[in-house]
């Protein structure tokens, strides 16, 4: 589709700021049907979406979807976002100095989801950008039920940068918002959007890695197979308590999304480290007090108690 042709068929699309889900088919038939193929089909998403940041549900699901779809398919092995195309996207994201609107918020995440593998500094980048948008609402900073829900498929995302397990930044991320919104009326998912993410980092160790775009070239069948489902991990690792990690992680399910081997090439903890515990027993409580979601946090953690070490155990009974 020449470059006129494209901006001609979109001139109408989101003139009032918002996209319909009748104008999202209308994208879908007529616009991309063949997808998003070439940077200039993908110029004129990204502009539409600066154009028209708020629609029906359908308008961020074409968008999400249609951009991953392109960085992901873009060239083989598929399903990799390489450093180049995550600074190429974090350029469009950030021009202009401003953050991600709610749309890039979601692409990116959508991204994390779908990839077999995103750089190390991305989950940081995407994690700032949630960061950002909660504690810079023009009310105050706030959790509520769409940053909830954004937040669990950001940390859980399978190309993330701790796999399924929470990594110490995503669990000081936790504790950066919690900080900042424990006086605000926030969505009840928050609370145990938080005591489960922290208990998650606390249990896991993050050993696993995807394999290199290298080796993905050389087991090109697999870098194909997305036949895995990790729904009945995810729902038995937060359905319950520290029990509920604990016999999450002794399913190699998880894996084998990734690497289809039989064998678990990562350790899971059974028990928290010292470097854990000391950064836990300093970063709780900061401020010299416990906050409703530390002391719904300090309450799980007590399932643990046989396996704390003694600035743990110190650290629950001065909040008992």
């Amino acid at each position: 589709m020449s470059d006129s042709s494209l901006h001609t068929r979109l001139a109408a699309v989101g003139a009032n700021g918002y996209v319909t889900a009748n104008e999202v088919l209308f994208l879908r038939r007529t616009v991309f049907e063949d997808g998003v193929v070439n940077t200039e089909e993908l110029d004129a998403l990204f502009a539409l979406s600066d154009r028209a940041g708020e629609g029906d549900p359908e308008w961020s699901q074409f968008f999400a979807e249609a951009v991953a779809d392109y960085y992901l398919r873009e060239e083989e092995p598929q399903g990799y976002l390489t450093p180049e195309e995550f600074a190429s996207l974090q350029v469009r994201i950030t021009r202009n100095h401003r953050s991600a609107n709610a749309l890039e918020r979601c692409l990116l995440v959508k991204l994390m989801e779908t990839a077999v593998q995103t750089p190390p500094e991305m989950a940081h980048f995407v994690g700032d950008q949630i960061k950002k948008a909660i504690l810079n609402k023009t009310d105050g900073p706030v959790v509520d039920k769409n940053d909830a829900m954004l937040l669990r498929r950001y940390l859980f995302a399978a190309g993330g940068d701790g796999s399924v397990a929470v990594t110490r930044s995503e669990a000081e991320l936790l504790f950066d918002i919690n900080d900042a919104v424990q006086t605000a009326p926030n969505n009840p998912a928050w609370t145990e959007l938080f005591v489960q993410g922290v208990i998650n980092h606390l249990m896991a160790h993050l050993g696993y890695t995807a394999p290199s775009r290298e080796e993905a070239f050389r087991r090109n069948a697999w870098a194909r197979d997305h036949s895995a489902n990790v729904g009945g991990f995810f729902k038995r690792m937060l359905s319950g308590g520290v029990g509920a990690v604990k016999d999450a992680y002794s399913d190699s399910s998880a894996y084998e999304l990734h690497n289809n081997r039989r064998e678990t090439d990562a350790a899971i903890a059974a028990k928290i480290t010292p470097c854990e515990a000391d950064w836990m027993a300093e970063r709780i409580g900061r401020d010299g007090a416990f906050d409703e979601n530390e002391r719904q946090l300090i309450g799980r953690m007590r399932e643990l108690a046989e396996d704390l070490p003694d600035n743990l155990k110190a650290l629950l009974e001065r909040a008992a």
